[in-house]
C-alpha cells in the first residue's frame, strides 16, 4: 500500500473513532478553493485551501505530502481531518504541492524555493482572508515532513513558522544508516540532491538534523514507527536528542510495532498527539 492510501486509511480510522465522543461539522461548514496558483513560476506550484465559514479570524496549518520527492500531491490530506481541524476547529487549511524531482529536474533546492514562495503567497493574501501572515503551523508527511522540518530550520529567516509537526520524515542525509546500509533510500535521496556523496556539503545542508541550531530550532513534535521499512527510526531518535540537549520544546511519539504510517490504536493516537500539540503551540482563535 502507498503512503497515500496508508494516510488516508489511518486517518480516517482515526477520524471514526473522535466522531464517537464530539458532534462534528458538516464540510458545508467550510469553503474550499482547489489548485490555486501561489507562483507563476511553475505549473506545479498549486495548493488547495480550506477556509471555515463564519470566522472573524483564523490561524493557518500548511501540509507537505510525500513519497520520496518524486511523486504525491496535496490530496493524500484527508478529507475527515480537514473536517476536523477547520470545520470544527476553525483553523484554515493549506495543503501545498512543490516542484517533484524528475528525469534529474527540479532537484534540491527547488522544493525550498517553492515553500518561500508559498509563505510569500500566504501572507500577501493575510488582510484579505483574515489571519495573521507571520505566524503558520507547517505540517508534513514523510518526504513532506523533512520538507517541513528543513524550511523551519534552515529557511524561515522572518521566523513565520511557529511550530512543525513531523510525520515519520527523514532528518540526516549523512547518516550511514540511510546511505550506505539502505540502497533504497540512499537512492531516494542521491536522486533528490543529484548527490551520491553523503559527506558533501550538500548533504548537510538538506539534513534538518544539521540545520537545527538554538536559534533555527522551534516547537517540534515528531511521529515515527519502530518498524519503518523506509525511514529508519534512529532518523527521529537522533533529532529528538538534539532538540531536547538545545532546550527546545519537543515532543516525541514512538511506536515500537508501527512501520511507515500508523492504523488502529497508534493511528488513533497520533491524532489526539497531533491535536493537543497545536492546542499547546499554535492554538485555533
Amino acid at each position: 500500500m502507498n503512503f497515500i492510501k496508508k494516510c488516508q486509511l489511518t486517518f480516517g480510522l482515526i477520524f471514526l473513532v473522535v466522531q464517537l465522543s464530539a458532534q462534528n461539522e458538516l464540510p458545508s461548514s467550510y469553503r474550499t478553493l482547489l489548485d490555486v496558483s501561489y507562483s507563476n513560476d511553475d505549473k506545479a506550484d498549486i495548493m488547495d485551501v480550506y477556509l471555515p465559514n463564519n470566522y472573524s479570524t483564523a490561524k493557518v496549518i500548511v501540509y507537505l505530502h510525500g513519497s520520496g520527492w518524486t511523486g504525491g500531491d496535496k490530496n493524500e490530506f484527508p478529507k475527515q481531518l480537514i473536517n476536523e481541524l477547520v470545520g470544527n476547529r476553525k483553523y484554515i487549511v493549506v495543503s501545498a504541492n512543490y516542484r517533484l524531482v524528475k528525469d534529474g529536474v527540479n532537484r534540491f533546492p527547488a522544493q525550498m524555493e517553492d515553500i518561500g514562495k508559498l509563505f510569500s503567497f500566504l501572507s500577501l493574501k493575510a488582510s484579505q482572508y483574515h489571519f495573521n501572515g507571520n505566524e503558520f503551523a507547517l505540517m508534513g508527511g514523510s518526504a513532506g515532513g523533512h520538507l517541513a522540518m528543513l524550511y523551519a530550520y534552515g529557511y524561515d529567516s522572518t521566523k513565520k513558522i511557529k511550530t512543525v509537526v513531523d510525520f515519520w520524515g527523514p532528518t540526516d542525509f549523512t547518516d550511514k544508516v540511510v546511505r550506505e546500509q539502505d540502497k533504497n533510500a540512499d537512492a531516494k535521496v542521491t536522486n533528490l540532491l543529484g548527490e551520491a556523496d553523503p559527506n558533501a556539503r550538500i548533504s548537510f545542508d538538506a539534513s534538518p538534523y544539521h540545520r537545527l541550531t538554538k536559534e533555527t530550532g522551534i516547537p517540534t513534535i515528531l511521529f515515527h514507527g519502530g518498524q519503518d521499512p523506509l525511514v529508519p527510526v534512529s532518523q527521529a531518535d537522533k533529532l529528538y536528542k538534539k532538540l531536547q540537549a538545545l532546550g527546545i520544546p519537543s515532543q516525541y511519539a514512538y511506536y515500537p510495532n508501527e512501520k511507515h504510517g500508523m492504523k488502529g490504536a497508534a493511528g488513533i493516537d497520533v491524532f489526539i498527539k497531533t491535536l493537543a500539540w497545536l492546542n499547546k503551540y499554535f492554538p485555533a482563535l
